[in-house]
């Protein structure tokens, strides 16, 4: 088959090349994808600032058609249409397998990055991590899944968006804007979204089309800070959604949120963030660091979607066949694209 393979160290050393096609054991099936979306961390990877094991093809979100089925395969037939979590293999014996959290396993094996993942024609997976795609959803619209999982559960299941709150979401990339619809779905009263002047081009337009967002904030042009004040008779935020990683944004944020308020974190950016700790103790901010999803948050997902809650052909900027990866790759870290797919 074709795949697009990460070959050793290097931020180029990758090329689409001919490879053998997974072969299916006891529960596993063999997808044929028929959608690829690109992440950020795939882009990390391509660049040598995310841990992976090589050579590997990357990519974890998609969808597509079972090909094949393993021996010890039940409740899943080829033809049926899926999409599939990250989290192919966990330990089940440790804290966080054992308490509902097993995204967090220490020794997971993840799709693209220490096994073997969908930027290719086909990819193995084991049938716990399978989801149905409904009728009327696109395979385009379904490889966005996991993005939206980990939105819908940093402010559905880790955090709880209550009827009224205002939230303000740091970030218009694909997180940021499928947590802005999420609060929205969910009761929120009022959501503010933000991004840099790279991002007025694209991103802040496309916030403007889903037409959840009450203020969409360039900071290198307006004050978020005054909006937020203004609009808030001085009080300040319930919820601030941190989805960028940039330091300044995460500094930003404790100016945003009201007293005893929430920051969720998400974004994986800078190593260190300075932090008013006096001002944390003295406000009660509340922290709660947000990272992946759970089979219930990609269900979550499906319920959203089909209902027309969450608005997925906005969020999908362009396609490429897996051969033009490098232009896919780069139409995402100019900020060209929200999320940019391929077709094996």
């Amino acid at each position: 088959m074709k795949a697009l393979v990460k070959k050793g160290k290097g931020a180029v050393n990758a090329a689409v090349a001919d490879v053998d096609t997974p072969r299916v054991e006891g529960k596993e099936v063999l997808v044929k994808v028929e959608a690829g979306a690109i992440c950020g961390s795939d882009i990390h990877l391509m660049h040598d600032r995310y841990p992976c094991i090589l050579p590997v093809i990357p990519g974890h979100e998609f969808s597509g058609v079972i090909a094949e089925a393993g021996p010890d395969v039940s409740g899943w037939k080829k033809g049926d249409r899926v999409v599939a979590e990250g989290n192919v293999e966990t330990c089940g014996r440790c804290v966080c397998c054992t308490t509902g959290y097993a995204h967090l396993c220490p020794t997971k094996k993840f799709l693209g990055i220490t096994t073997d993942g969908c930027f290719a024609e086909y990819v193995k997976v084991p049938t716990k991590v399978l989801h149905r795609v409904p009728e009327g959803l696109s395979f385009e619209e379904a490889s966005l899944a996991e993005p939206a999982s980990v939105a819908i559960r940093a402010l559905t299941e880790d955090n709880h968006v209550e009827p009224g709150d205002f939230v303000v979401i740091l970030g218009s990339g694909a997180i940021g804007l499928f947590g802005a619809q999420t609060a929205r779905a969910v009761g929120a009263g009022k959501v503010m979204i933000t991004g840099v002047e790279a991002d007025a081009a694209v991103r802040l337009k496309v916030a403007e089309e889903l037409g959840v967002c009450d203020y969409i904030v360039n900071v290198e042009r307006d004050d978020p800070v005054k909006i937020v004040r203004e609009a808030t008779g001085g009080r300040g935020a319930d919820i601030v959604v941190e989805a960028t990683g940039s330091p300044a944004a995460t500094e930003q944020a404790f100016s945003l949120i009201r007293r005893k308020g929430l920051l969720v974190a998400v974004g994986i950016g800078a190593e260190r963030v300075a932090v008013p700790w006096s001002s944390m103790i003295n406000e009660v901010i509340r922290i709660q660091f947000c990272r992946g999803y759970s089979y219930t948050t990609f269900e979550k997902f499906f319920s959203l979607a089909s209902t027309g809650r969450l608005e997925l052909k906005p969020m999908i900027s362009a396609e490429y066949p897996l051969e033009e990866w490098e232009q896919g790759f780069r139409s995402v870290e100019d900020r060209i694209s929200v999320k940019a797919i391929f077709k094996p």
